[in-house]
């Protein structure tokens, strides 16, 4: 650009390109390792249950927020993301805004696709009537969110392609306060989700340590609305003149949302295989520091196994293995379901 006679040469070749290169690339292998372990829990031959309409939600919101990274990857660094915008020649920029706009489009879809799953999973473990409306009223809430964000970012500019080309004339919205509106319902939104189930897992008969600790469990999520909260910080920076500098943070916050999300849905139904692979590092690392060769070339899987069922026993009475509740009317009903989809029962 014509403007970078008017910078120094360390001000133009400072970049962030490492930082966004490392914020897109990491949330895919933790998106699809996750969500790949939630598939193969639902499908091995001991699972009592088989694929649900939640787990092809999740698997698509898998894919969605992977298409985030991979369209950050491809649009960002390659083409100035990272670096100042006075360094860049007019034509990378353009390419920039072009899958910036893809970028935002993925973004959308994404997180509204999690939230989506989660309710799916709720309105299947959870059979309380009042409870499966309000589901399904924030499921029309999430649906009809998602179409605003759509036709509110077609419309953003006049003509669309206003977005990514400076030299066309035409007029778009107010970028920065879209942003607010779109992270401040998100946000609201994401707290209200994670937190829906808590009202009828304190009404279950079941005793207040495993209240507390299924609570725990499903409301998980909230650390979501952390990424949330952050990103609503650095949305400002939408205005910003040095975009494709000033910019990084919100966008490596945005590939993160998606997975934060996506671990949070996971972690109901991963949870337990998660415990027992840690006891197996744990007795692997304990026979290791105490030199038992024959333990580590030789395992007693037989005792690995008990060991396991012991732990795991202590496990379910700590996080609702709902036995005493059964037989309860709906709170019965209602735990025994959560119990037979989350893999509560004793081993």
């Amino acid at each position: 650009m014509s403007a970078a006679t008017q910078y120094s040469a360390a001000y133009l070749a400072q970049s962030r390109v490492t930082e966004v290169v490392v914020g897109y690339s990491v949330p895919i292998p933790l998106e699809i390792l996750t969500t790949g372990w939630r598939i193969w829990i639902k499908l091995r031959p001991s699972s009592k249950n088989g694929l649900a309409f939640d787990d092809y939600l999740m698997l698509w919101a898998t894919i969605i927020g992977v298409a985030v990274c991979v369209s950050g990857l491809c649009y960002g660094p390659p083409y100035g993301f990272g670096r100042h915008v006075e360094a860049l020649p007019t034509t990378e920029v353009e390419k920039f805004m072009r899958g910036d706009y893809i970028f935002s489009h993925f973004y959308d879809f994404a997180i509204a696709s999690t939230k989506l799953s989660v309710l799916a999973l709720y309105h299947r473990i959870f059979i309380t009537p009042k409870f499966r409306l309000i589901v399904l009223a924030t499921v029309v809430w999430v649906i009809l969110w998602l179409m605003t964000m759509e036709i509110v970012l077609g419309l953003e500019c006049r003509p669309i392609q206003k977005f990514w080309s400076s030299g066309v004339a035409g007029t778009c919205f107010n970028l920065v306060a879209f942003s607010y509106f779109t992270n401040i319902t998100n946000l609201l939104t994401d707290i209200w989700i994670f937190l829906l189930p808590v009202p009828v897992i304190l009404r279950l008969q079941i005793t207040r340590e495993k209240k507390l600790g299924l609570s725990l469990l499903f409301s998980v999520g909230l650390a979501t609305c952390a990424i949330s909260a952050a990103r609503l910080t650095v949305v400002v920076t939408q205005g910003s003149t040095d975009y494709t500098w000033a910019g990084v943070p919100l966008g490596i916050l945005s590939a993160w949302e998606p997975l934060g999300g996506i671990l949070c849905a996971n972690l109901p139904l991963i949870y337990k295989s998660l415990a027992a692979l840690f006891i197996g590092l744990k007795t692997t690392l304990s026979n290791t520091a105490a030199g038992d060769r024959a333990a580590i070339h030789r395992p007693s899987w037989m005792h690995l196994d008990n060991r396991y069922r012991a732990e795991m026993e202590v496990e379910v009475h700590a996080l609702g293995s709902f036995e005493d509740a059964r037989g309860h009317g709906h709170d019965g009903g209602e735990a025994e379901g959560m119990e037979m989809e989350m893999g509560f029962q004793s081993p």
